[in-house]
């Protein structure tokens, strides 16, 4: 009986951080490009007793049992499925593949994965998230990237007019964004569009083992030894980058159904798990009231 103290403990323990990481998922299921967590229940086995029979095996070895003491939630990471893609604003690309777009933290040399794009320009002309964090590229040059160096993505706003630029498919970011987007919307070729800049294209990213990576402020992750280091960079439609596109957003790939679904069978389990424990408790206080008459 006093046994089933600590396995109602870790249940009830192992069930409520469960429900918290439900709930963060929930909370987020309308972030553009969160990643929603995996975990797993595991039995915890933690003592050893010599079972009834005797105190040796048939081959002279201690004769012992393992004893359950509940469970515990073990972090798997993170689900890295494809979530939605959805029209957004110019500034904003989704990626449909395995790719992050990479930040630069602020004060820091470290780098920042996202499959968020909530990119906006600063006063300055800097792309950065709205966090402050700028977004990394690849200048064009004669109409191609130029990827012996991953830069900033700035623009001068004295010589462009940053309200009229956007990512158009690729990840290119082009001038003239708004009339060429007008063509296209009305049935115009490419080769039928208006003139504008090639000025950028976003730069990607690839991790081995992206769902261990940690994640941090703002819907962006850090690699970690499990993850594995960044493995190289590119761009759009590159090995297993992905492709990137334009004026576009990736959903949350949290599912509401399947969230309150998984929220109920968690509090079947807490309520339960919560009764075995008054019953426990009410049986063990009968004992401890007889042993005090004997």
């Amino acid at each position: 009986m006093f046994n089933a103290l600590p396995m109602l403990q870790n249940s009830i323990s192992a069930t409520s951080n469960a429900m918290s990481l439900l709930s963060a998922d929930a909370q987020a299921f309308q972030t553009d490009g969160y990643k929603q967590s995996r975990y797993t229940f595991a039995s915890v086995f933690n003592s050893e007793v010599r079972s009834i029979g005797g105190q040796h095996g048939r081959y002279g070895g201690a004769n012992t049992q393992t004893m359950n003491q509940g469970v515990t939630l073990i972090p798997m990471g993170y689900d890295m499925s494809q979530g939605g893609i959805k029209t957004a604003q110019p500034t904003n690309a989704a990626i449909s593949g395995q790719g992050f777009f990479i930040l630069q933290a602020e004060n820091s040399n470290q780098q920042l994965l996202t499959r968020a794009s909530d990119f906006i320009f600063a006063a300055d002309g800097s792309l950065i998230d709205v966090f402050g964090r700028k977004v990394k590229g690849y200048k064009m040059v004669n109409g191609a990237p130029d990827k012996t160096q991953l830069v900033d993505i700035t623009l001068d706003p004295n010589n462009t007019n940053l309200s009229d630029v956007g990512f158009e498919d690729n990840g290119v970011l082009m001038s003239n964004y708004q009339a060429r987007k007008s063509a296209l919307d009305n049935g115009s070729t490419t080769e039928e569009l208006p003139e504008g800049e090639q000025l950028f294209q976003l730069a990607l990213g690839y991790v081995p083992n992206p769902s261990q990576m940690t994640q941090g402020q703002g819907n962006t992750f850090t690699v970690t030894l499990k993850s594995g280091s960044i493995t190289y960079y590119g761009v759009s439609g590159e090995e297993n980058l992905g492709n990137v596109i334009g004026g576009s957003s990736e959903s949350s790939n949290v599912n509401p159904a399947e969230t309150t679904i998984v929220g109920i069978q968690l509090q079947r389990g807490y309520n339960a798990t919560q009764a075995a424990l008054t019953m426990t408790n009410k049986f063990l206080t009968q004992i401890m009231e007889v042993a005090g008459k004997a």
